[in-house]
């Protein structure tokens, strides 16, 4: 390894060791930092090869410093991949499937959506970018018919959102300077539910209306069993998100299932751009609250979309004992 070699992996050791202190590094909270903490774990987790060749070409220090940072990057990862303690489900209350689709309104393969999702038979869909143009293409199929009872907030660009049950719901309209915000209760077969579909700004571009978003969010304390999806732009490497999570008593779903290094964001299916690498953050959620315990968190591919579906099966938890 030539000193320039050496001198270049120093730089990307560094690099990785001020990603794998980001996420911590709460009172910085700006554009750059957030970019950043996106790349957790996998930028930390990059040093690993990196300790492996200083290692076999004698570059002790660097091997050293590598490997801590790997380590770290391990320390960080593992947990995400262990099932969070919940709740035991209630067996007399019936599960309850819902998935969130971030329909980017730019998508031109909007109308292959309705086969998907008629395929994933769930009970609530929910919908970020809703356009009038997506709305008009998801009247055109069969869809509807499967779901009489709706709130469809679209609007141009990002800010449309929508949500479509089989059971009859109750909407509740808040006041949101950001993207529309639905709020709706569910009158499922094992009691009412609270769905809450969102979208946050982007950090990158609006970084603090996107911060502002996600203290609104942290806020919201629903006193029954409530389910939050959406786009929230935002990884549990954020504080922000963290904060959303301590404040309000929610779950990441797809932690909860010991699938918190899934990703959503950006999908290679999407523009030859991203087809060099997979996803790699998770930005799109189903966030839930101590009143329900969840069954199952995955992904689906959503035709023409820059993210990744989920579809999270939730159930009423166990009553606790007196």
């Amino acid at each position: 390894m030539s000193w320039k070699r050496e001198g270049a992996a120093w730089l990307a050791v560094a690099g990785m060791a001020v990603s794998a202190i980001a996420p911590w590094a709460t009172p910085v909270r700006n554009t750059v930092a957030a970019a950043v903490r996106s790349l957790m774990p996998w930028s930390a987790l990059s040093a690993l090869p990196v300790a492996a060749g200083a290692a076999l070409t004698g570059r002790r220090r660097l091997a050293v410093a590598a490997g801590v940072v790997g380590a770290a990057g391990v320390a960080m990862a593992a947990p995400m991949v262990v099932p969070r303690r919940q709740a035991d489900p209630d067996p007399a209350a019936a599960p309850l499937r819902i998935t969130h689709s971030n329909l980017l309104y730019i998508n031109r393969r909007v109308a292959a959506v309705p086969d998907v999702l008629s395929r994933l038979d769930a009970d609530v869909l929910t919908f970020s970018e809703l356009t009038p143009t997506h709305l008009r293409r998801l009247h055109d199929s069969d869809l509807p018919a499967r779901y009489p009872h709706r709130v469809e907030l679209a609007a141009g660009f990002a800010s449309g959102t929508g949500l479509w049950s089989r059971h009859p719901l109750t909407a509740h309209p808040i006041e949101s300077a950001g993207h529309h915000t639905v709020v709706a209760d569910i009158d499922a077969p094992g009691g009412p539910v609270r769905i809450i579909v969102i979208h946050t700004q982007s950090p990158v571009v609006h970084h603090d209306e996107w911060a502002a978003d996600l203290a609104e969010l942290g806020a919201l304390r629903p006193s029954g069993p409530a389910v939050m999806t959406g786009d929230f732009n935002a990884s549990w490497w954020h504080p922000e998100l963290r904060a959303v999570l301590r404040g309000g008593g929610w779950r990441d779903a797809h932690q909860v299932r010991g699938r918190g290094l899934s990703c959503s964001w950006p999908t290679e299916k999407w523009h030859p751009a991203f087809r060099m690498h997979p996803p790699f953050v998770r930005i799109d959620h189903a966030l839930v609250n101590d009143g329900l315990a969840v069954l199952d968190a995955v992904n689906f591919h959503v035709p023409g979309s820059d993210h990744l579906g989920l579809v999270v099966t939730v159930q009423r938890a166990r009553p606790a004992a007196p």
